[in-house]
């Protein structure tokens, strides 16, 4: 019989609700990946609740990015303010598909697998044991996503930091759509610049122009760059940390996007 292990008090159960924004195709070069991390996620999941009963929204399908309106912008600003205010942690990974595209030559999942591992494997801590909900993909029969991906991030440890992972439908779970929120917001930011400049996002007054620009200061940010703070880090890949991805031999039962295994 195994020994039996007991884990100190201070070690922390998070969650991480993972969403994306962006496209596989031709719009833009960046594919963004944004995660909220929590221990208390049903408090988060009732300020939410709370802020639509406020604007008696309770009705409302989804809080979305894509969807925001002159007559609903108010309200998911108000979301993403209560979501910073209790003390979530956030975090984005921006893919900059001129240096790496993961969907080229790839199934289409594995692609988004290679952000979310990227983005998850920055933000966990040694004292802490997680769980990871992630806005559902299309994959093909057969294939555990969650459970791939959590796999995979352990491997990359060498020790049990993810106890599990699960795909669901984004419109059942409130905090996925804050996770929406602030990747949409980080992929518009950075397309809107890479058009414009930054003279045309501060110009944008629409409702997604004003929904980004509260996004970012409910940080007490101007803009969506990379940057790394207590409760925010967005981080852009480079050129230099995805060049063993380029022409790397990929060892039998590793998939191609998979990352270098961990020293032993």
């Amino acid at each position: 019989m195994g020994r039996n292990i007991t884990l100190p008090p201070d070690v922390r159960g998070t969650v991480y609700f993972v969403d994306e924004a962006g496209s596989k195709g031709s719009l833009g070069t960046h594919f963004v990946t944004a995660a909220v991390k929590t221990d208390r996620p049903d408090q988060l999941s009732r300020k939410i609740l709370e802020v639509l009963d406020r604007h008696h929204r309770n009705n409302l399908k989804e809080i979305k990015f894509a969807g925001a309106t002159k007559n609903n912008v108010v309200v998911f600003r108000d979301v993403m303010t209560a979501a910073v205010d209790i003390g979530c942690e956030f975090g984005v990974f921006v893919l900059d598909k001129s240096h790496f595209d993961p969907w080229e030559g790839s199934e289409t999942w594995r692609g988004h697998l290679f952000a979310a591992d990227r983005l998850l494997r920055g933000m966990v801590t040694r004292r802490e044991l997680a769980t990871v909900l992630t806005d559902g993909i299309s994959v093909p029969a057969g294939v555990d996503y969650g459970g791939t991906l959590i796999n995979q991030l352990n491997g990359r440890f060498g020790n049990k930091r993810f106890l599990t992972g699960v795909s669901l439908d984004s419109q059942t779970c409130p905090p996925l759509q804050v996770a929406d929120l602030l990747a949409s917001a980080v992929f518009f930011y950075r397309k809107t610049v890479a058009d414009g400049g930054l003279a045309a996002f501060n110009a944008k007054q629409n409702p997604k122009g004003q929904l980004a620009k509260h996004v970012a200061a409910a940080f007490g940010l101007a803009t969506l760059d990379d940057v790394r703070q207590p409760n925010l880090s967005i981080q852009t890949s480079h050129e230099v940390s995805l060049r063993e991805l380029r022409g790397a031999v990929v060892p039998q039962g590793r998939g191609p996007l998979s990352p270098p295994a961990a020293p032993a």
